[in-house]
């Protein structure tokens, strides 16, 4: 062997020689040229190290495990077969030594657990209940259903899983102490190491009366191990809980060439006791179908107050505590740590301390939360009293907020997955806020081609095992908007305390590793901000993304490179919240796009674009029309006058030349036309400007006409599909477009945009107001046109609050009032709720007749309507004697031939004839149909309506045959066609009619 690694102790063991003559030569082939650099790049000691390569002592598990992954090695069963030999044969050298010579011999076993040490022996399976908390929060429902089975006798494994640092230990160690005192026998074992596992087991076997020869025998390999420990605790008199504790390893628990759930290992179900095992690792396969498994959560913010409030009860009041635990988000370590560092503070600790030049020491709620957002997790660790004695290092490294989820990507790097690593530290650069999954492109995110780079299939592994182990969740998130197709988002999401470690992680790393992980997240950000974050189909998608472009583009390093592609998805959330009106954080956004630009050029494009976004949002209003000509003028000069950036300075800029002058108008047509050759008629920015032109159109006094055209043009390149489309426009011209859009018979995209402004003034608090009550009516009377007539019904509905009577205006018995009530009667009447119908017309009539006579024509009105839903209700009689007489009063007051007398004989007719009254229907379908021809043509839609019902009324008198009645229909069916089309109710309605009649064979008519 090289002489920089040292001569292997001749006098070691035979398998004890082996296996550092083994560990020389992995360390050799991964070309160390001795301990000083090994120890160097795997952090272990130099003495450690030597030791282990000349056979002086064997390194523990976590040592060998180090040493390996330095050399490029996993740490699989293979080197824990051969570690755990290697141990045995040191054990045994040691106690033919000791038997031979009291002095004993220099050869020894590093271990933690340390059952092989000369003196007396250390190691215990007891639990630790010196390390519960004073009081457990949060978990009166685990422990619960924990106790309950325990009492019960469950015999299936439980598995206690979650995040690093969320207290299952804690979990489990209350259930111990609760085992304990109702008299089970408790034995607690780690499962942190092959080593503490297996010799853990030992113990159990000893403890419960098995025999020393037949535990030697197992443990030389001549029987069963696993089945000797289980058949001694299956056999135990006495109940028995057993906790392994951080079995993070699963593998560890399993038999050779066995699963760890299959029941042939160290894990298995007992009639006999209850097992409890804590885990990082979710997944239910690994642990078979004998064991249930409890997911450990966080604490909510009351329970971790608590938890703070027990630990440091002098540090502030309940409110200060509540603001630490929101900070810390609930995590039991770092609330535990934090709780620690301000007990100790409280006895004097860290008196010499001070935070830079802030004289305050930290010492209350308020000042960690405060030194939190300065210093970052790392602070919390100075919460943890350190064991530097490396047999405690591991679970000194459990206790650390810095160290405790690297344990998780360690173990993630033996099973050959360090994307999972890279995963986390990318995370890291992010907002603690759902991430969409979809922005995990593997070529995105390692630069490379697919074929080149790491796979998909190893980078899906490597997500699916982050999730595994609690270091991530996915999440469905619901895109929100009105759109009811969209799917929801699958997200991912991490508590944020790790994600603030792994980003502390990440600013330690080497420049290479930083600028690689900083460079892939700029083009995975990048490439998530391709869809138009102006158009409002993908805000849903804006609102999961903006959070994390702001935390990349606060957090990046100041490089060019680096920052031009987050500095381009800062615009474009800029334009997302400038769209979807979020100002406030659009000036926000323009702050740190300024901060963070300031790198560039100052004729650079993106510089000038972030000069036109902190000019719109933070300038004074008195100076923005200069500094918009200024930055015109560059843009024009390096982009061109068509460029977008361009057009968009010169639309601000004329925005704030005199309002509504001609200078104004013309200028922001020649933008319009502009827009509409280079970015289409429909594209949002070229809707603005015409949105804008149109009202100004308007302001000037154009006339109705003018103005209208304008909005008829508009609605031309739109469509209104969602009330979501358009939202970018200001209220008053949405409004117009949705009368440009009702006349144009464009029903379904008016609704679009009148339930978009509703929506709107909901959101602003402006349901009060004038303008809510009008965009309700002008929407009723559009879904009253698509026969939506519940929806309709809803809309009053919400509607009826406004007429709260604290004014005459909002008075429930003024006349917008009494109208509103009225369109709800018909609604309800239309919607088959006849008996309420009823009630409410009345009601509304009653009201109408205090300032009224019957004879009034709102009235009559009233009347009418009434009438129909007496019909409703089968109240024949009563509602043609209301027909009757409103029809009479319409003849006397406003003539024969006018359409409420036409309407109202007509639907008497209607219900005369339908119950019967043959003669007197007939009559008065003559007298209507002689009116409309009069009035209206005898080829109207009306017309021909009243002709149809009056040849339907004689062939039910017989007067007509089947097949004339047949020739009619279809003669009368013809020209209704031509007029509104085959699919209308009233050509479905002769249809049905001609179905029903089937004349004689031969029939003559």
């Amino acid at each position: 062997m090289a002489v920089g690694f040292g001569q292997v102790d001749s006098d070691a063991p035979l398998v004890a020689r082996e296996f550092a003559d083994r560990l020389q030569s992995v360390a050799q082939q991964a070309g160390y040229a001795g301990v000083r650099e090994l120890a160097a790049a795997t952090g272990v000691g130099r003495t450690t190290v030597s030791d282990a390569l000349t056979a002086k002592r064997v390194p523990t598990w976590k040592t060998l495990a180090a040493l390996l992954r330095g050399c490029g090695i996993a740490p699989d069963r293979d080197w824990a077969g051969a570690h755990e030999a290697a141990r045995d044969a040191a054990e045994q050298g040691k106690r033919a030594t000791r038997n031979a010579s009291p002095s004993g011999d220099e050869l020894g076993v590093e271990d933690e657990s340390a059952p092989i040490a000369l003196g007396p022996g250390t190691f215990s399976i007891r639990a630790p209940y010196g390390e519960l908390p004073p009081r457990l929060r949060g978990r009166d429902d685990l422990l619960s259903r924990l106790e309950s089975k325990l009492a019960e006798g469950e015999s299936r494994v439980q598995i206690l899983y979650g995040l690093g640092g969320c207290g299952k230990t804690t979990v489990a160690l209350h259930l111990a102490r609760h085992a304990r005192d109702r008299g089970y026998s408790v034995f607690w074992l780690s499962a942190s190491t092959p080593d503490r596992m297996i010799t853990g087991m030992r113990e159990v076997a000893r403890e419960l009366g098995a025999e020393e020869e037949a535990i030697e025998a197992a443990w030389a390999g001549r029987i069963s191990a696993t089945d000797l420990v289980w058949r001694t605790m299956d056999a135990a008199e006495r109940p028995w809980l057993l906790v392994v504790d951080n079995a993070d390893e699963p593998g560890w628990l399993a038999s050779n060439g066995g699963s760890p759930g299959d029941g042939t290992g160290w894990l298995r179900s007992s009639s006999a006791g209850m097992t409890v095992v804590t885990s990082r690792l979710s997944t239910p396969d690994v642990w078979g179908r004998e064991a249930d498994t409890h997911r450990v959560e966080v604490l909510s913010p009351t329970n971790g107050r608590d938890v703070l409030l027990d630990l440091a009860g002098e540090a502030g009041d309940p409110d200060e505590a509540l603001a630490l635990s929101e900070r810390l988000d609930g995590l039991p370590l770092a609330l535990k740590l934090a709780g620690s560092y301000l007990a100790r503070s409280a006895r004097g600790a860290g008196l010499l301390r001070r935070r830079d030049r802030n004289p305050t020491r930290v010492r209350t709620f308020a000042a960690y939360v405060e030194a939190l957002g300065e210093v970052g997790a790392g602070f919390l660790d100075q919460g943890t009293e350190w064991r530097m004695d490396e047999s405690n290092m591991e679970r000194t490294h459990r206790r650390l907020i810095g160290r405790t989820w690297e344990i998780s990507l360690d173990l993630l790097d033996e099973q050959q997955l360090p994307e999972a690593r890279t995963l986390l530290r990318l995370l890291s650069c992010c907002a603690p806020s759902p991430l969409p999954v979809d922005l995990i492109d593997p070529q995105a995110l390692w630069g490379t081609p697919a074929e080149s780079g790491p796979d998909l299939d190893r980078a899906d592994r490597a997500l699916e095992a982050l999730i595994d182990l609690s270091l991530v969740d996915v999440v469905d998130i619901a895109p929100g908007g009105t759109r009811k197709d969209q799917e929801p988002v699958p997200c991912l999401v991490s508590h944020r305390l790790v994600l603030e470690a792994n980003a502390l992680r990440l600013a330690d790393s080497p420049l290479n590793e930083r600028t690689a992980v900083w460079r892939a997240i700029g083009r995975i950000i990048e490439k998530g901000s391709a869809p138009a974050p102006e158009e409002p189909r993908n805000w849903p998608w804006w609102r999961l993304l903006t959070p994390h472009v702001v935390a990349a583009l606060a957090a990046a390093p100041n490089d060019e490179e680096i920052l031009l592609p987050l500095l381009r998805s800062g615009l474009a959330s800029y334009a997302f919240h400038a769209f979807s009106n979020g100002y406030g954080s659009a000036a926000d956004l323009a702050r740190l796009l300024q901060r963070r630009g300031s790198i560039l050029a100052d004729n650079h494009p993106i510089r000038l674009s972030i000069r036109h976004r902190a000019t719109l949002s933070l300038l004074a209003e008195t100076e923005k029309f200069s500094a918009f000509q200024q930055i015109f003028t560059e843009q024009f000069a390096e982009l061109g006058p068509d460029d977008p950036e361009t057009l968009i300075t010169r639309h601000d800029m004329a925005m704030y030349m005199e309002d509504n002058s001609p200078e104004q108008e013309a200028e922001l047509r020649a933008v319009l036309d502009a827009r509409r050759r280079v970015l289409g008629p429909g594209n949002c920015y070229t809707l603005l400007t015409h949105a804008v032109v149109a009202s100004i159109v308007d302001a000037r006094g154009h006339g109705d006409d003018g103005s209208n055209s304008e909005y008829r043009a508009l609605i031309e390149h739109t469509q209104s599909v969602t009330p979501d489309d358009h939202r970018y426009l200001p209220l008053h011209n949405r409004h117009q477009m949705a009368h440009a859009l009702d006349s144009a018979k464009r029903w379904a995209e008016a609704e679009s945009e009148y339930r978009s402004i509703i929506d709107d003034l909901q959101e602003y608090g402006e349901l009060s107001s004038g303008f809510y009550r009008n965009m309700a009516k002008c929407l009723v009377q559009n879904l009253r046109k698509q026969r939506k007539y519940a929806d309709a019904l809803e809309v009053i509905d919400n509607l009826l609050p406004w007429f709260d009577g604290q004014d005459l205006e909002h008075s429930p018995t003024s006349l917008s009032g009494l109208h509103i009530r009225h369109l709800r009667g018909d609604f309800l009447t239309k919607c088959n709720r006849a008996s309420e119908a009823e009630k409410e017309i009345r009601a509304v009539l009653e009201e109408r007749l205090k300032s009224a006579d019957l004879s009034d024509s709102v009235v009559l009105s009233e009347r009418h309507c009434l009438g129909h839903t007496l019909e409703a209700l089968n109240k024949c009689t009563e509602a043609q004697d209301e027909f009757r007489n409103v029809a009479i009063a319409y003849a006397s007051i406003l003539g024969s031939n006018d359409k409420r007398t036409r309407d109202t004989r007509f639907c008497l007719a209607r219900s005369l004839h339908h119950h019967g009254e043959y003669i007197e229907a007939l009559g008065l379908y003559e007298m209507v149909l002689a009116a409309e021809v009069a009035e209206l043509g005898d080829t109207h839609t009306d017309t021909l309506v009243t002709r149809f019902r009056l040849d339907q009324c004689r062939f039910d008198m017989g007067r007509l045959t089947a097949a004339a009645a047949v020739d009619a229909f279809e003669h009368i069916k013809a020209k209704q066609t031509e007029i509104v089309g085959s699919d209308h109710a009233r050509v479905t309605e002769i249809n049905k009619a001609i179905s029903a009649i089937q004349p004689p064979e031969g029939s003559d008519g």
